[in-house]
């Protein structure tokens, strides 16, 4: 990981000394120096900021607060518009298009290899540049392809699928690399054997895997599987998808959050993307809000300690939220199936607790340790 960058601004110099603190760097006087996330290098050589933002809306917001990661879709239909925001900050001055990482991801629909170049190109030129920093496969399963506009083509009250192999889609992807098209390619909802069988029959490996990853949910088989292989792991939904109206999930409203963020004076959602961050993954959560783009950047100049680090850890599993169960009975379906799902039973929790400590070192329990669900169930 290399160090913060800063991007400089009018400002006062009572925050450039602030910020000064936090990068160990002395800035210009009179100017306002922007905390940037740290970067992470992909395996393809290029680097990735350590913080994203899943574009929705305010992409202008994101860009001056500090943001330099952003994550769309073809699925999202928003290309246009965050290509658009993202070449006016460009032509404001305010950042330059190598200081920019553009992820976007190929559609379930344009699995045939085929169509991976033409759709490619139909991004490049929505987006307005000549090149994307991160090209994704957004699920293993392809869709029946009718037409571009046309994102879930349904039969009967059922999604329709093809058995396109995703090596043969993985394969095409590879050549959009070759031809400049892409910097780096990767993939999304992928499983461990997925993930293997690229590795295995590809030329190249995916720099990055995007997957769900909350406190509830933290997926540490297939992190640790990828952080040995050299894969990056995106985090989506990472705090969860908070409801403020029925108070879920619980560990986000609890009266453990409360207390670390009293601790640190922050909010439950920085506390998180610390929590994410200091695991080694890369969170990027959703925000419409200038307000919370701020504070979703501004991580970087506080610390969990080990105690709060155990407490968020000591958090309960629970179900993943993004299914797809649309799809569930293709062969290709990365998840758990609900037959498959263990019940969660006393006995399944205990049998739970002996493979980890088989395969974990046991930590030391301080005592009266409490956890961030502890008291809200």
């Amino acid at each position: 990981m290399i160090p913060a960058r800063c991007l400089t601004t009018c400002d006062d110099e009572e925050d450039n000394t602030r910020v000064a603190l936090i990068l160990g760097e002395k800035p210009v006087c009179g100017v306002k120096t922007l905390l940037m996330a740290p970067k992470i290098k992909l395996s393809s050589g290029y680097e990735m900021p350590m913080r994203g933002y899943q574009c929705l809306t305010a992409v202008h917001c994101a860009v001056e607060t500090g943001f330099r990661h952003f994550d769309t879709a073809y699925f999202y239909e928003n290309e246009k518009e965050v290509g658009e925001a993202i070449r006016t900050q460009i032509q404001m001055g305010n950042v330059a298009r190598e200081n920019i990482f553009l992820t976007t991801k190929l559609w379930n629909t344009h699995h045939d290899p085929r169509d991976v170049r033409r759709i490619c190109e139909k991004q490049l030129e929505a987006l307005g540049f000549d090149y994307i920093d991160l090209y994704l496969m957004h699920f293993p399963v392809g869709f029946k392809h009718m037409c571009d506009e046309i994102m879930i083509p349904m039969e009967a009250d059922k999604v329709t699928t093809n058995e396109i192999d995703y090596i043969d889609t993985w394969r095409a992807m590879e050549e959009l690399v070759r031809l400049g098209m892409v910097r780096s390619i990767g993939v999304s909802n992928f499983n461990m054997e997925q993930v293997q069988r690229i590795i295995q029959c590809s030329a190249s490996k995916p720099v990055v895997n995007q997957v769900e990853i909350w406190p509830g949910f933290m997926q540490k088989d297939l992190v640790d599987y990828c952080r040995y292989n050299g894969i990056v792991v995106i985090a989506y939904a990472p705090l969860g998808q908070p409801d403020r109206e029925d108070h879920s999930p619980i560990y986000f409203f609890s009266e453990g959050m409360r207390r670390l963020m009293k601790k640190h004076n922050r909010t439950a959602a920085q506390i998180v993307l610390r929590y994410l961050v200091d695991y080694g993954v890369v969170p990027i959560p959703k925000s419409g809000s200038p307000l919370h783009i701020t504070q979703n950047l501004n991580i970087f100049d506080f610390q969990l300690n080990d105690a709060d680090t155990r407490a968020l850890r000591g958090i309960k599993a629970k179900e993943r939220l993004i299914k797809y169960d649309s799809v569930k009975d293709h062969p290709f379906y990365p998840f758990e199936r609900d037959e498959e799902q263990p019940e969660q039973t006393e006995e399944f929790e205990q049998q739970q607790e002996k493979r980890q400590t088989k395969l974990l070192p046991a930590e030391p329990q301080e005592e009266g340790a409490e956890t961030v669900d502890q008291g809200d169930e």
